[in-house]
């Protein structure tokens, strides 16, 4: 089956995450299938308008080559606007019944796209079939992951092009996003989190020999560090501040396009959110991942299942084996919460730090092995081919 038309619904909550990843997912699959008409349909606009500065708050636009619909007015203009081929429905977030009711007469795939899992039991329900009252139209289960047997994740053409610029062009990068400061000999993260206590990684950052480049994201993680630095002699130069041998600046918020750039030319990245934590596996380069936070400690359920399946999917020396084991705990302390607060935390920051270049030859690994083996939208066009 080759799709002429796809539909991508995405029920847009309180961040960036959801939008993040369908607006990749939608780029990739245009890129993939060219002349396909492709459509996204959202309850709001406003974190839209923020990653994609060439939106507008308008009911109907066209990006780029791809449509963006608010859900209320594909509702109201149904009759004129009509169905797709194929139905790409995100997250759960519940297609109205008027819109189903035309598609199970004339849509062919029905596409349940769930939240991205480490947890071995998704492979058991990845591409089955979910009973629809329909003839034509077949509703399936499609389950990211982290293994071969799963969806995948989003591994991108032009995310792959912008990390191997950022190779040789690391310092014209990182001096467009903070001109004026040569990075030569310094080490450069970002930082992007919920509400976190980031006390003992100033200190280990200030007892290395080099100094650090810090580039904030995201106002929970400059509020966490600036409570922090109020108790602190600072130096304060009206767009950076200097904290002894670490300077830190607040970036403004990011385009998609952008903040790929910046973490592709740093040399590690703390992130949050599905789409980012996938931006710094691919990159190779090391990483904290700050996993969102749920009831009953869920998220430590999860975080563990994606480690067992990074440590599962590379080959590591006995070096290696020692130090990652160091460095899943790190990972495991990093995300040990009951609530985002700032509550003075149990990581050992020196892991990292002491030993970086094992640990960036780890994430290599695993970048290669994300990359050959668990590209979504390839195993999504090969399963809609043989549809």
């Amino acid at each position: 089956m080759i799709p002429k038309t796809i539909d991508i619904f995405c029920e847009v909550i309180d961040n960036y995450g959801d939008i993040g990843v369908i607006y990749r997912l939608a780029k990739e699959l245009k890129r993939v299938y060219g002349k396909v008409r492709i459509r996204i349909i959202l309850n709001k606009l406003e974190e839209l308008l923020k990653i994609n500065p060439k939106a507008k708050d308008l009911n109907y636009q066209e990006i780029d080559d791809i449509i963006y619909i608010k859900k209320y007015f594909l509702k109201k203009e149904l009759k004129k606007l009509g169905v797709s081929d194929i139905i790409i429905e995100a997250f759960g977030c519940d297609i109205f019944k008027d819109y189903i009711d035309i598609a199970k007469e004339k849509s062919k795939l029905w596409i349940n796209l769930e939240y991205l899992s480490g947890e071995k039991w998704i492979e058991d329900f990845h591409l089955k079939e979910s009973l629809i009252d329909s003839k034509s139209l077949k509703k399936i289960f499609y389950m990211p992951g982290f293994t071969n047997e799963s969806g995948g994740i989003i591994v991108d053409e032009t995310f792959i092009e912008r990390k191997n610029y950022s190779k040789i062009n690391k310092y014209k990068i990182l001096e467009k996003y903070f001109p004026k400061i040569s990075f030569k000999d310094k080490i450069v993260g970002t930082i992007f989190s919920y509400e976190k206590n980031f006390e003992n990684l100033l200190i280990e950052l200030n007892r290395m020999n080099k100094d650090t480049v810090l580039f904030l994201m995201g106002d929970k993680t400059q509020e966490s560090i600036s409570k922090i630095l109020k108790n602190n002699l600072i130096e304060n130069f009206g767009n950076f501040i200097k904290y002894d041998k670490i300077i830190i600046k607040n970036m403004n918020f990011l385009s998609q396009e952008d903040y790929e750039e910046l973490i592709s030319a740093s040399d590690f990245n703390f992130t949050r959110g599905e789409d980012s934590i996938i931006r710094a596996l691919v990159l190779g380069k090391p990483f904290l991942w700050h996993i969102y936070l749920q009831e009953d400690r869920v998220h430590m359920d999860k975080l563990n299942a994606f480690i067992d399946r990074f440590e599962e999917s590379i080959s590591l020396s006995n070096k290696e084996k020692d130090i990652f084991k160091k460095y899943k705990k790190l990972l495991r302390d990093y995300n040990d919460r009951d609530e985002n607060s700032l509550k003075f935390g149990n990581e050992n920051y020196s892991v990292l730090f002491e030993n970086f270049s094992v640990i960036e030859n780890i994430c290599q690994k695993y970048s290669v092995f994300l990359t050959e083996k668990c590209n979504l939208v390839e195993k999504l066009k090969t399963y809609i081919k043989g549809f």
